[in-house]
């Protein structure tokens, strides 16, 4: 049993090879195997842990720990092994009938899953680094896989970009051994204070948290984001938009709450301004755009931002509502892109103007798309609501802080007022799958944000193991608020959206080339670097 993390990183690898070599449509339902044998070994190890904690730990080789390579699991990283298991169920449920004779594509995304799982688990930087490099080639291959020149483009940007975050995290992971002596995290969350006044740490926190905030798509690095959307499988954009992405704010996560906790570099305050750009500028263009996936696209970068503002604050339940957003994003956002994904195949274009009707031409799709829009915008009852509530826990006695969180949840719900538009109308022709296995696995994905919504407390207490009963769902105040924000939506969408201004035109043209995505990097380091050296 002490070896079950290392059973996460293997089952789903040998299964991607065994799929990859025996290219039949049968073998491919050891992929489910694989789900499952995985799924029950998390439970096992969940119900192992409490009463041998020693499990949480796995050193490899007899080495000593400072040197070894090791495994560390906590209630973050489980939270995050547990996400992982039941997201990719369910990708594997919506793109299987699709590319069941793809085997090359399902060996990529089954290499992934193992991938992903080990940069989760893994207890020191330069594996850490490697699994992210792995991460970045095996998601550009998946990018480009269509084999189209849009397909190449975007997947090439995306390459060049990351690989560029992950040559500074490595900078700075060098720069953490030469002061330290070693790069083991565990024992860096308990002594980096140890010298963290010197200048090559403070350097290396910098390179650290500039490069992974190129992967976690954070203002102004998020530009590779919606490029890989617009062209990816769907299936694939549900993949980066709602656990890819997810695995960065992880590292965020570990590296500057955990790693450099003691520090006391004093960023909260600048992150959590990084936080509310993020988001405004991701509604910004989300209101502008008129393709559904890139619409999906932009509110990933906005929702990245009010992660960032949960987890930036010092205040525990907003904090703890920063990382349970993430979990809740990584299942309404996915449930919107394969929901979009349906529609697109059904409709055959994916011009949200071009598209209506949904509700009547496949109304289990339009039902979970529902779902979707009322999660995603905080509707009282869904996941969202619960998420959202605890983030701006901090910001109650804070006015302009509240107004910031506000107008951000406005622009979300105007612009999902633009996309629920594709719901209403007469009844079409359209293509349709009739794929049972695709329908459960949205629908699976569906009840959970209903759940979280409704047994929220229960949730908050077994994972977190904290009180949420300051989130009232009942109460008359959040409804009366929700609709207010619903009628402004409609206001902005009515007035400003629908007559598609040239200024909102500009917006939506507008892009960044490779070279000034470099240029933007190397302010934002700028920016951070003067913080970091001269506030102190």
């Amino acid at each position: 049993m002490h070896l079950i993390p290392v059973l996460f990183v293997f089952i789903p690898i040998v299964a991607a090879i065994i799929v990859y070599l025996f290219n039949h449509k049968l073998v491919t339902w050891i992929l489910f195997v694989a789900q499952f044998a995985m799924i029950v070994l998390f439970g096992i190890y969940l119900y192992l842990l409490p009463t041998n904690p020693d499990l949480s730990l796995l050193i490899f080789g007899g080495w000593n720990e400072l040197f070894a390579i090791s495994f560390y699991n906590d209630t973050l990283s489980l939270t995050f092994v547990g996400l992982t298991l039941f997201m990719w169920l369910v990708l594997l449920m919506y793109t299987h009938k699709t590319n069941y004779r793809e085997n090359k594509f399902l060996f990529f995304l089954m290499f992934l899953q193992g991938i992903f799982l080990g940069l989760i688990q893994t207890n020191d930087l330069f594996n850490l680094f490697v699994f992210l490099e792995l991460m970045t080639v095996i998601i550009t291959i998946l990018i480009a896989y269509k084999k189209t020149g849009p397909s190449f483009r975007a997947a090439i940007y995306y390459l060049l970009l990351n690989t560029i975050g992950a040559m500074f995290f490595l900078f700075g992971i060098i720069f953490i051994y030469y002061v330290y002596g070693t790069i083991n995290i565990q024992y860096l969350v308990h002594n980096i204070q140890l010298h963290s006044q010197h200048d090559l740490v403070k350097l290396a926190y910098i390179m650290m948290i500039c490069g992974i905030g190129i992967k976690a798509a954070f203002f102004p690095l998020f530009t590779w984001l919606p490029k890989a959307h617009a062209v990816a499988q769907t299936s694939i954009s549900a993949l980066l938009s709602g656990l890819v992405v997810k695995g960065a704010l992880y590292i965020f996560i570990r590296v500057n709450f955990h790693m450099f906790n003691s520090a006391n570099y004093g960023l909260s305050d600048i992150f959590f301004y990084i936080g509310v750009i993020t988001a405004l500028v991701g509604v910004m263009f989300a209101l502008t755009q008129k393709d559904l996936k890139q619409i999906l696209a932009y509110h990933t970068v906005s929702q990245i931002g009010i992660m960032i503002m949960g987890i930036s604050s010092a205040v525990q339940l907003s904090y703890l509502g920063g990382i349970m957003h993430i979990l809740n994003h990584a299942l309404f956002k996915s449930l919107l892109f394969l929901g979009a994904g349906i529609v697109i195949y059904g409709y055959q274009t994916k011009k949200v103007y071009e598209i209506r009707g949904v509700m009547k031409s496949m109304p289990w799709t339009g039902i979970l798309l529902i779902i979707g829009m009322l999660s995603i915008s905080g509707a009282p009852l869904f996941n969202g609501f619960v998420s959202k509530t605890m983030v701006k826990y901090d910001f109650k006695d804070d006015m302009f802080k509240m107004f910031l969180f506000t107008l951000v949840n406005i622009g979300t719900i105007a612009s999902f007022i633009k996309f629920s538009q594709i719901l209403f109308g007469p009844k079409v022709r359209v293509l349709k799958r009739n794929d049972l296995k695709q329908q459960l696995g949205m629908s699976l994905l569906g009840v959970s944000c209903i759940a979280i919504g409704i047994f929220y407390k229960e949730i908050g207490q077994f994972v977190f193991n904290v009180d949420l009963s300051y989130v009232k769902i009942f109460d008359i105040r959040q409804w009366i608020d929700y609709a207010i924000f619903v009628m402004i939506g409609l206001v902005v969408y009515r007035y400003i959206i629908v007559k598609d201004y040239r200024p909102l035109q500009q917006i939506r043209e507008f892009t960044i080339s490779f070279e000034n995505a470099n240029y933007l990097f190397i302010l934002y380091m700028v920016f951070v670097s003067l913080f970091v050296f001269f506030r102190m």
